[in-house]
């Protein structure tokens, strides 16, 4: 748990907490839920550190530990990582596919509203990637009502600044003064919630 706040963070301490920890289930028994999440911090601490293909292999590796263990909440919280990290690696169609699972999911299974937005979120960027704004932007309006809905200042951010790069974007192609005042419009909006605590990278 002390790993996973610090990969958060980008703490560098990340790292020894986490070698530690991987010494431990080494040399002792380790609860599955407990191996689940040390899969899946290492999952994370390899996509922040550039390298997502290793964190893939990790995050692959607590999906199915959190399958065998019935935990459906952490399942879906992977499902979200994973399409994460396959849309870091432009690997769309797997992050969609993944993404897919989360949303489905969530009108038979309670989804944890950050969740479903980031879910929203991750569909969007692979929509973007791909070149395919009008979907892109679907996603997005989506994560924005979600995050709206349940006071998520930075997934609010987020969208609102996607939003605000399509709608620039459509006033580079098309000259358009609208959708240059439209992107104006979002971006105000991202920095009137953007939390001040938020990391470097956001």
């Amino acid at each position: 748990r002390l790993a996973w706040v610090f990969v958060l963070r980008n703490d560098p301490r990340s790292r020894a907490v986490l070698d530690n920890a991987q010494a431990l289930r080494d040399t002792a028994g380790i609860a599955p839920e407990v191996l689940a999440a040390l899969e899946a911090t290492w999952g994370e601490y390899w996509r922040r550190a550039g390298e997502p293909a290793r964190g893939l292999e990790h995050q692959h590796r607590a999906l199915n530990l959190y399958e065998r263990l019935g935990d459906g909440q952490s399942v879906l919280k992977t499902c979200c990582n994973l399409s994460l990290v396959y849309g870091e690696l432009r690997d769309f169609e797997r992050a969609i596919s993944h993404a897919r699972r989360v949303i489905e999911l969530a009108d038979s299974t309670g989804v944890e509203p950050e969740l479903l937005a980031r879910t929203h979120l991750n569909i969007g960027t692979a929509h973007f990637w791909q070149g395919d704004r009008d979907a892109a932007a679907s996603a997005f309006e989506q994560a924005l009502q979600v995050a709206t809905a349940h006071a998520l200042r930075l997934d609010i951010g987020r969208a609102n600044y996607n939003l605000a790069e399509i709608a620039y974007l459509r006033f580079k192609d098309g000259g358009d003064p609208a959708d240059e005042q439209r992107g104006d419009r979002r971006v105000a909006a991202a920095l009137a919630v953007w939390p001040s605590d938020s990391d470097a990278a956001n």
